[in-house]
């Protein structure tokens, strides 16, 4: 329980600290500092540091520091569209050119699924990070300009974004993904509960 909390830790300290202070800036050197924080704690207690921790840190360190020393808070706002980009760019590499499906690999012992459909929910979620990147671009730069409102109420509706948004949409797309394949393949889930049982049984 407590690396989780770790885990979402630096973007709560951050989402607290910029509608404190508005202050993009103070924000990100926050959440720059307790994600090197973060990231000490669970090394120290628990020898440790898992692959999408370093990942995390290593994004916002690489558009936090930036941001703070060249006093410039348009950098942090990129730091969304490239990791979703990143994310997108793993799938096509993984799928596509390595020829190992990403999603079959991680999860392929708990969900029996046939390879044509870890094709198909490697493709999904390909394009859902496009277009999330997109998605934080528009929410990021254009809001004055689409919707005619102020430069500093767009900015916190990038920081609401940046916060929760973009993790809520993951979440609704990832129930969305679950419940198609359910829907067009239940035997899928009558064999998830088979090796649920199997597993108990042999513990």
């Amino acid at each position: 329980m407590l690396p989780k909390i770790l885990d979402i830790t630096p973007a709560l300290a951050f989402f607290i600290t910029y509608k404190i202070t508005s202050d993009l800036i103070t924000a990100t050197a926050v959440i720059v500092g307790c994600c090197l924080i973060a990231f000490a704690l669970q090394y120290v207690f628990w020898k440790k540091v898992s692959r999408m921790q370093v990942f995390v840190c290593a994004a916002v360190l690489l558009f936090g520091l930036p941001t703070v020393l060249l006093n410039d808070p348009q950098i942090i706002k990129w730091k969304v569209t490239v990791v979703n980009l990143i994310m997108a760019t793993a799938i096509l590499v993984c799928q596509h050119i390595l020829k190992r499906n990403p999603f079959s690999y991680l999860f392929g012992q708990e969900i029996p699924l046939p390879e044509n459909l870890w094709l198909k929910l490697g493709t999904w979620w390909m394009i859902f990070f496009v277009f999330a990147a997109m998605l934080n671009v528009i929410i990021a730069f254009f809001l004055p300009t689409l919707f005619g409102i102020d430069a500093i109420t767009a900015e916190s509706l990038w920081v609401d974004y940046k916060t929760f948004g973009n993790a809520i949409l993951n979440f609704v797309f990832a129930v969305i993904c679950i419940l198609y394949l359910m829907k067009t393949n239940p035997e899928i889930l009558a064999e998830v509960k088979d090796l649920k049982k199997d597993n108990k049984l042999t513990k």
